[in-house]
């Protein structure tokens, strides 16, 4: 269902219009873990080159970061560093979320996650490409089709998870992705913590 163009666009148009059927349809799929981990990889770098296509053509340029305050080091803004950040980011997410849909009563399994994870990504990866092309063409619709794209997302997001943790309630799949917000968050300081990222460029009298 999703190794075909018309299959992947007919599965994009049912995320729009009933992510919960959809969601059914990836989860339908039965793709074996490595696959939907090698398909992680690549959703993690296809969002990572897109975010720095983005910021290589809308800022800040080095003249605008000399200027701040806190000094950034360049190397957050090289895909590299993008790759590694979505890519932690997600498998974190992933576990967490399904962590916490089986901690109260959740029946969906880590691969269930894993897969409707990586095809929200690879949405992602369209509403991306989209808005780099607003962004350059029109840029006035860019902003209104960033916040349409941010509103949709969530309630797609929301019924995706429900199916994922097998939860069968829209509040306890809230409740889930609230929790998992703070979860990633942690997870994601320690990683900037312990690899020092998190101070670099801070002057030490600051």
């Amino acid at each position: 269902m999703i190794f075909s163009t018309q299959s992947i666009g007919t599965l994009t148009i049912l995320s729009l219009q009933n992510p919960a059927l959809a969601a059914r349809f990836v989860l339908a799929s039965g793709l074996r873990r490595d696959i939907l981990w090698s398909l992680l990889l690549l959703v993690s770098i296809a969002n990572a080159t897109l975010v720095w296509v983005s910021n290589a053509l809308t800022g800040p340029t080095p003249e605008q970061l000399a200027q701040m305050p806190i000094q950034i080091p360049a190397i957050i803004f090289s895909p590299l560093f993008a790759f590694v950040f979505l890519a932690f980011a997600l498998v974190i997410t992933v576990h967490v979320l399904h962590w916490l849909g089986a901690a109260i009563g959740g029946t969906g399994s880590l691969e269930n996650m894993l897969a409707v994870l990586v095809w929200l990504q690879g949405l992602r990866v369209m509403a991306q490409v989209v808005l780099l092309v607003l962004m350059l063409a029109v840029p006035s619709l860019a902003g209104l089709f960033g916040l349409a794209v941010a509103i949709l997302s969530l309630w797609i997001l929301v019924h995706f998870v429900n199916e994922a943790a097998g939860l069968d309630s829209i509040f306890k799949t809230v409740g889930v992705l609230l929790s998992a917000m703070v979860g990633v968050i942690l997870g994601l300081s320690f990683i900037l913590t312990i690899t020092g990222l998190a101070t670099m460029g801070i002057d030490a009298n600051v």
